[in-house]
């Protein structure tokens, strides 16, 4: 029976890897292709897996690089089938944000490999959840520090209001500093994630603007209070 198709996690870190080698590199003796063959059984994602012998093995990680080779533009070879919806669609969002995903692949290993080493290593007596906040506050800065999420949320507030001005107490850099002001203000991640988040796209709804001085309020408080919670205490004030 066939193994599952793969999911976004999977193909991330495959994607990654593909940006790594060299074309000729790309084959299932390839000590990074093994080590990656590994890590994706190691991923726990899926459950159910008919074929567990040949679940994502050396020779599946080759195959499916050979399938982004198909939708490299820079490839001047044949490559395999351009590959299902969910190739196309990876190589769609990240072959322009290599960066992006790279971030993406490395909080894909933080959450779902390195975490059960680090647990497995931490003393008896640490609590658990401070291990769990600390990867959060790091996932929601990882969100809100990409630069083409910034380009994007500051286009879309820019084109409906004209300005940019703190969500939480509306300091307008711009008018206050002039020319200087222009694009110091920053975007903070305000969805709370109750527990480990997934690795969907960002939405921009998430994300508000903010100025250097309310934002540093909020990630020294992370977890603590929220931007409309910061908002009613500057209007008490």
């Amino acid at each position: 029976m066939k193994n599952p198709a793969w999911i976004r996690e999977e193909l991330i870190l495959a994607l990654n890897l593909y940006f790594r080698l060299d074309y000729g590199q790309m084959h299932g003796r390839n000590p990074e292709i093994i080590q990656l063959s590994s890590e994706l059984r190691q991923l726990n994602l899926i459950k159910d897996i008919p074929d567990p012998e040949n679940f994502r093995s050396t020779s599946s990680v080759a195959l499916k690089l050979a399938n982004f080779k198909k939708l490299d533009q820079n490839f001047s070879g044949s490559g395999m089938k351009a590959g299902a919806k969910a190739d196309r669609e990876i190589w769609k969002e990240f072959h322009r944000h290599r960066e992006k995903l790279k971030n993406e692949a490395d909080i894909i290993r933080e959450l779902y490999l390195q975490s059960s080493i680090k647990k497995n290593t931490l003393n008896k007596a640490t609590p658990e959840t401070n291990y769990k906040s600390e990867f959060l506050f790091q996932f929601h800065k990882n969100r809100e520090t990409d630069p083409l999420t910034i380009k994007v949320k500051k286009e879309i507030v820019l084109l409906n209001s004209n300005t940019l001005k703190c969500e939480v107490c509306s300091f307008d850099a711009n008018s206050f500093y002039g020319e200087l002001g222009n694009n110091i203000m920053e975007i903070h991640n305000s969805k709370e994630f109750k527990s480990e988040p997934g690795l969907e796209s960002s939405a921009m709804e998430d994300f508000i603007i903010v100025c250097s001085n309310c934002h540093k309020v909020l990630d020294k408080n992370w977890g603590l209070i929220t931007a409309e919670d910061l908002k009613r205490i500057i209007r008490k004030r």
